[in-house]
């Protein structure tokens, strides 16, 4: 029993700089190495993320095993930082420190607007494509972009969507078509990290009581994925209906569009999204890189060594074939620190040379 209580206060001191009065803010220290100067902020949040967690329900088995089980602990709430100032920064030969306070909150982070500008921040702000497919309007597409814009998001220009449909671009048709793929590579082409697709459905429904008002019924159906532009994953499919009076046959489907775009990005599309980006905050981003100029075997071999021995980097899956190297990877912070880290490295006595980089895209030569 004395083990017990003794495992539990130690616990407690352990935690003390992190606990508070629910829903007050929490002053946290941390610090931050990197290749770059953002790559070291980038860590400082997330050290600071991981202080800030608090309000933790524990068992007493938990307690004895919290050395081995802490990264889980931690990842059971979420800990927004609301805002920072840098106490101190240099840098060291290719190496760069950060050191912050940040005001650290245990508000849920999908109802803290100044935590979600933290966090967009904090993912090198990744931008969204929108790319919906709505008869006689744009009600819901626009209504999207606004929803997405005042939550601090970085949306892709809607005058660059409505040009690739426009002219009956093939991506475009294939995303629309529901081709996950084919939606990556847009957003990748335009720089975009993930990719909204949704189609909308519009038409009146009959109603005696709203005709009796000189009114009519505009009704509107929406279904949306969200796609990892990286990976080509699917973050969420959802599907929604809504419905909008007015006047103006017209005006009330257009209305009604308006509403269930809203409602979609209410019900758990958005808060799927923010949980995408979280997870990315604490165990990486995903990155597609592409090597050319690969002669042979042991040449892609090295290569691999190579960006496998680089720092905060995981390397998942790799194909060769014509001179060209494909690695999907996994880092810990954003896409320039990446291509930092690798430009110039060598490689049987050839360079590695990053040529271009679109949204997580990478492109390198061996020159």
């Amino acid at each position: 029993m004395k083990r017990h209580v003794w495992l539990a206060l130690w616990l407690l001191l352990a935690l003390m700089p992190v606990l508070s009065v629910a829903g007050a803010d929490i002053s946290v220290e941390s610090e931050g190495y990197g290749i770059s100067r953002d790559d070291a902020l980038l860590s400082a949040k997330r050290e600071a993320l991981q202080k800030g967690i608090g309000t933790l329900l524990i068992s007493e088995t938990e307690i004895e095993n919290f050395s081995l089980k802490r990264d889980m602990v931690l990842s059971r709430t979420i800990g927004a930082v609301r805002s920072y100032e840098i106490l101190g920064e240099r840098q060291e030969g290719k190496t760069y420190f950060v050191k912050i306070r940040a005001m650290v909150s245990e508000a849920d982070i999908r109802q803290d607007l100044a935590a979600m500008k933290i966090l967009l921040v904090s993912m090198d702000k990744p931008r969204l494509m929108v790319l919906v497919k709505e008869e006689a309007g744009r009600g819901a597409e626009n209504a999207i972009i606004d929803y997405l814009t005042g939550k601090g998001f970085n949306v892709v220009d809607a005058a660059t969507v409505a040009a690739l449909m426009a002219k009956d671009d093939g991506l475009v048709k294939a995303a629309l078509a529901g081709d996950a793929l084919a939606a990556a590579r847009l957003g990748a082409d335009n720089g975009a990290d993930y990719v909204l697709v949704g189609k909308v459905k519009k038409g009146i429904m009959n109603s005696k009581l709203l005709e009796g008002a000189g009114m009519v019924s505009g009704q509107a159906s929406m279904t949306a994925r969200v796609i990892n532009a990286g990976t080509g994953a699917v973050i969420s499919a959802k599907s929604a209906t809504a419905g909008a009076a007015h006047v103006s046959a017209e005006t009330a489907q257009d209305v009604a569009a308006q509403k269930v775009a809203r409602k979609l990005m209410d019900e758990e599309l958005f808060e799927l999204v923010v949980a995408s980006f979280q997870d990315m905050v604490n165990n990486g981003k995903p990155i597609d890189v592409t090597f050319r100029n690969v002669d042979d075997f042991q040449t892609q071999a090295d290569i691999k060594k190579v960006v496998a021995g680089l720092a905060d980097v995981t390397l998942q899956n790799r194909s060769f074939t014509d001179g060209q190297l494909l690695l999907s990877v996994v880092y810990k912070g954003n896409v320039e620190g990446f291509c930092q880290m690798l430009n110039g490295r060598t490689v049987h006595g050839k360079k590695l040379a990053v040529t271009e980089i679109s949204g997580s895209r990478v492109v390198v030569v061996l020159q």
